[in-house]
């Protein structure tokens, strides 16, 4: 098996599914950048093939843009040999079917920046970068057009990005539920702080959880909100991390880049976890939270509807004062929250494991590599 990303630079949750299937497979990776100290050390043993910078990675004025723009002249024009069949990863990756066959794409979302998100990210845009924006989303367009449909099969992470997938690609697909390691997570006592792990970016919409915490700290205090996760050096996403602070107060701890060991600290000594990105697409942060036997408290939207059990394992809210009553309950009531963490605990290990992804991905692997 051949496998090509863009980017292997981080230790979330969809390098991990990467991982997961290199290993399994041992494939060699393709992709057009590389950070072996960002990213999971297991990469090292794989064999990985970083393409030469282009001409547009030499143009720092419009990095994004150019980044994005090296990637797709990449993978559209790249001829692979000596595979039997190739797993695509992260868009552009899935236009290496312009020139190759037998592509499985596991497609963790259409690009939420052309469609699901375009007017929430055109809005946020100023009005110089808006045409840029919109001519870059158009050239994605037309290629993704020419490519998407000749695709062997199509895997997805969730019901929530299937239907994503049928609307935006009118493509049928396959839900194959990622999960998590169990045995890597622990559970301690809990201690007076609520925990949201995710990547400090705006999407993941920390403004819901620290209004939530806020509420629920104006009736009870004596408790903080601890948020940790990966922090680019992107100038858009340091003002956000400022922008955060400056709302959240002294009871409201930011932890940028934590090493893995310091988040499975975090998870096991937190009461619960709050989780409130903008309708996203899985999410691995419930499956941490509960393989860390703590309840999580989510939007009622996206992937966590697929895997939080309202009221048994989690609760799913409408709104930030609905989530900070949620709060309350979890804090007054420690002996049910704890019992809400077990439930979640066996919930993971019986439903989510990477035997039943690896199995069913390569009984798909197997059929496409045989087909004429």
């Amino acid at each position: 098996m051949v496998l090509v990303t863009p980017f292997l630079e981080t230790r979330g949750g969809l390098d991990r599914v990467i991982l997961k299937i290199a290993g399994h497979f041992d494939a060699r990776i393709h992709c057009i950048r590389y950070d072996p100290e960002n990213s999971f050390s297991e990469f090292e043993a794989l064999d990985i093939r970083v393409a030469k910078p282009g001409l547009l990675s030499k143009l720092p004025a419009l990095k994004r843009v150019t980044t994005a723009a090296e990637a797709g002249k990449y993978f559209y024009n790249l001829k692979l040999d000596d595979y039997d069949v190739i797993n695509a990863h992260q868009t552009p990756s899935e236009w290496i079917r312009h020139k190759n066959s037998k592509v499985i794409w596991y497609c963790h979302t259409p690009n939420r920046e052309a469609f699901d998100l375009y007017d929430w990210r055109m809005q946020r845009r100023s009005i110089f970068s808006k045409p840029i924006f919109w001519s870059s989303i158009q050239a994605f367009k037309f290629f993704e057009s020419r490519t998407v449909p000749n695709i062997e099969h199509i895997f997805t992470n969730s019901k929530n990005s299937q239907s994503r997938i049928k609307k935006y690609l009118d493509r049928e697909s396959e839900v194959l539920y990622p999960t998590v390691d169990p045995e890597k997570f622990k559970c301690r006592d809990s201690e007076n702080f609520f925990f949201y792990p995710s990547r400090i970016a705006p999407e993941k919409d920390f403004e819901y959880a620290i209004d939530a915490f806020k509420l629920f700290a104006a009736r009870v205090p004596g408790w903080k909100l601890v948020i940790a996760g990966s922090l680019s050096n992107r100038k858009d996403h340091q003002e956000y991390k400022k922008k955060l602070k400056a709302r959240g107060g002294s009871h409201i701890i930011i932890e940028p880049n934590v090493p893995d060991d310091r988040l499975i600290d975090l998870y096991s000594r937190c009461h619960a976890v709050l989780y409130t990105p903008v309708n996203e697409d899985f999410g691995l942060v419930p499956l941490e939270a509960l393989a860390s036997s703590k309840p999580c408290i989510a939007k009622n939207e996206g992937g966590p509807k697929e895997t939080i059990h309202d009221g048994k394992d989690g609760f799913l809210v409408d709104s930030i004062w609905d989530m900070s009553k949620k709060m309350e309950w979890l804090a007054k009531n420690p002996d049910q929250c704890k019992k809400m963490g077990e439930v979640g605990k066996r919930k993971v290990k019986r439903e989510f494991t990477w035997e039943k992804f690896l199995k069913r991905f390569e009984e798909k692997a197997r059929e496409i590599s045989s087909s004429s």
